[in-house]
């Protein structure tokens, strides 16, 4: 069984108001297949509102159903835990709040769902039988997240605290930047940004995923093709290419080409490194995407693509696909699951 270190990013799921519509969109975009929840399906009676995404036959995140349509419309991130337990006594004590869990979803895994102190929300899975991502930093693949808040400090206090990352700064100047760096292997999985000015009052602190592809220009046609929209045009970093687009429902994300956004290789199922790893050295300036648009990095553009337009409805607290009152996480999957 895959195993991921704790704190490293570990899945991806996105809450829609549309599976089927969800389906066209990303299938087009990435190229994804679709496994689907429900009775005598492959996904499994667990997620009857669930669609598991498959890029080659390997997992590499969901689309989950909304149940109510006054919840955001969002993709969110689970971070890894050996101990969901111990990591969910640490949210506390640190000054997070823990929304929903700790609960279990079978044999595939535990989860709860947390918000920082400044409300920026994420889960936390323990994998059983299914850890996570079986595939990274490939073409339709997750690579890299950040999160988006107004104090630093708080945010710099908090993640470590629970997590065990150290804080690494950019080899050059890229603002009030930090990236999280894996204890013992010192892979960066994870970077820190703060939101802009232009950001809007009310809009939240946010995760803002990314996920890679073969061309920015061509994919971002491909958007605008599908029904989706551009908050943030390219934008050139140190070795690769990002934008920021809204899907076809309103979900917000960020798309690179180029060098990885981690600091490992590609992964995939089986395979021992975290994901969003690159084969790039610590000081290699190409690995952080946060970095590019200077102190805030993608969120300083276009009112904070991060969260989009039903995050900042929802308000703190509610950024992620798993809504408190939503059926259970999609639940990692391996790509011995099939599909």
């Amino acid at each position: 069984m895959d195993e991921f270190a704790e704190g490293a990013p570990c899945w991806a799921d996105a809450a829609l108001p549309d599976l089927r519509a969800g389906e066209r969109f990303y299938g087009e975009l990435f190229g994804w297949t679709f496994a689907r929840g429900g009775t005598d399906t492959a996904a499994g009676d667990a997620f009857p509102r669930h669609s598991r995404a498959l890029l080659d036959g390997k997992p590499v995140g969901a689309l989950v159903a909304k149940r109510d349509g006054r919840m955001p419309t969002t993709w969110g991130v689970h971070l890894a835990t050996p101990d969901l337990l111990g990591t969910v006594e640490k949210i506390r004590r640190a000054g997070g709040t823990v929304l929903t869990g700790p609960s279990g979803v079978g044999s595939y895994g535990r989860s709860a769902l947390a918000a920082d102190p400044e409300g920026a929300v994420f889960a936390v899975w323990q994998g059983g039988t299914r850890p996570g991502f079986g595939a990274t930093d490939v073409p339709g693949a997750f690579c890299w997240t950040e999160v988006y808040v107004r104090n630093a400090e708080a945010a710099d206090a908090f993640y470590p605290a629970v997590f065990g990352y150290a804080l690494q700064d950019p080899p050059f100047d890229a603002g009030d930047f930090k990236t999280w760096a894996l204890p013992g292997s010192g892979r960066e999985v994870a970077g820190r940004a703060i939101v802009g000015d232009v950001v809007p009052a009310g809009m939240p602190p946010h995760f803002l995923l990314y996920f890679r592809v073969a061309d920015v220009g061509e994919s971002l046609a491909t958007v605008r093709r599908a029904g989706g929209r551009v908050l943030v045009e390219r934008q050139e970093i140190p070795g690769a290419t990002f934008a920021v687009v809204v899907d076809n429902q309103g979900a917000a994300f960020a798309m690179m080409d180029g060098e990885s956004g981690g600091d490992g290789g590609s992964r995939e199922s089986g395979a021992s490194q975290e994901p969003g790893a690159s084969g790039a050295s610590d000081g290699d300036a190409a690995a952080r995407p946060g970095e590019a648009a200077g102190e805030g990095g993608a969120g300083s553009a276009a009112g904070g693509p991060g969260a989009g337009p039903a995050a900042a409805a929802g308000g703190p607290g509610r950024g992620t696909a798993a809504a408190p009152d939503a059926e259970p996480p999609s639940a990692p999957a391996t790509s011995a699951d099939g599909a």
